[in-house]
């Protein structure tokens, strides 16, 4: 997957292979982000503290936003099996879970790197300028490549699914996040 991340040759096998959450490997990305994004919003919440976390102690804290983001994670993917059920697009179920965990991994490493950068620098505006536009570019370049591969089914049904699956989470996160600043 490292390999995948810099080389489009290990990319087209892994979509090629497909099937990566079938695989053991799949659970090593979900789990690095599941855990290192509450770290994030953990240091985030420690520079900026929200009005009605202020009776929580950080462990509390850190274990309800990985709770929302497992909450977030399984909703994703029952609402994905449920709608390439539905659509019987069996196939881009596999080429949408390798392209999400390639992101999330991808998504993992830089979090790695910058939650504790934030910390340490005491720089908390790092997460607007550096880690959003980044998540941004990165999401739009695996849509896009998700996009590209499909093939013999309706892009806009995947479109309405980003939509409405993906994307909003995150935009009432970033809302929550702005309306307690």
């Amino acid at each position: 997957m490292l390999r995948a991340l810099f080389s489009t040759r290990y990319l087209q096998q892994l979509f090629r292979d497909g099937k990566l959450s079938n695989e053991r490997i799949y659970l090593y990305p979900v789990l690095i982000f599941s855990l290192s994004f509450p770290s994030l919003l953990l240091v985030f919440f420690q520079f900026y503290p929200p009005p009605s976390f202020a009776a929580f102690s950080p462990f509390i804290t850190y274990f309800l936003a990985l709770g929302g983001i497992v909450a977030i994670m399984l909703l994703s993917h029952l609402c994905l099996q449920f709608f390439t059920t539905i659509f019987n697009y069996q196939e881009q179920r596999y080429l949408y879970s390798t392209i999400k965990t390639i992101y999330r991994f991808f998504n993992a490493l830089f979090l790695i790197i910058l939650v504790p950068v934030i910390w340490y620098a005491r720089l908390p505006e790092l997460i607007f300028f550096a880690y959003f536009p980044l998540l941004s570019i990165i999401f739009l370049a695996f849509l896009i490549l998700f996009l590209r591969n499909i093939n013999g089914s309706s892009r806009i049904h995947f479109f309405i699914y980003f939509c409405t699956l993906e994307i909003l989470p995150y935009l009432l996160l970033a809302k929550l996040l702005v309306n307690n600043i």
